[in-house]
């Protein structure tokens, strides 16, 4: 299976974004950028926590990031 970005932006959205997937059966996968970049010693801004679901799932994903009004 092939992972693809649905999403990226602040941890707190990405609570948002996890809890939408879990309600709507949607598996995923949180990549955090800012806690590698902080295990590393270095530091990360911006969209830094990502969302990351199969591809057969990225378009009904998708609508319903849409639906709820959960934009990058």
């Amino acid at each position: 299976m092939s992972h693809k970005k649905l999403f990226a932006g602040s941890e707190m959205m990405v609570l948002a974004v996890r809890n939408l997937l879990e309600e709507n059966d949607i598996s995923y996968i949180i990549r955090d950028d800012i806690d590698s970049a902080i295990g590393a010693g270095y530091g990360a801004l911006g969209k830094a926590v990502n969302v990351l679901v199969n591809e057969e799932n990225l378009e009904k994903a998708k609508a319903l990031l849409k639906e709820n009004d959960l934009t990058e």
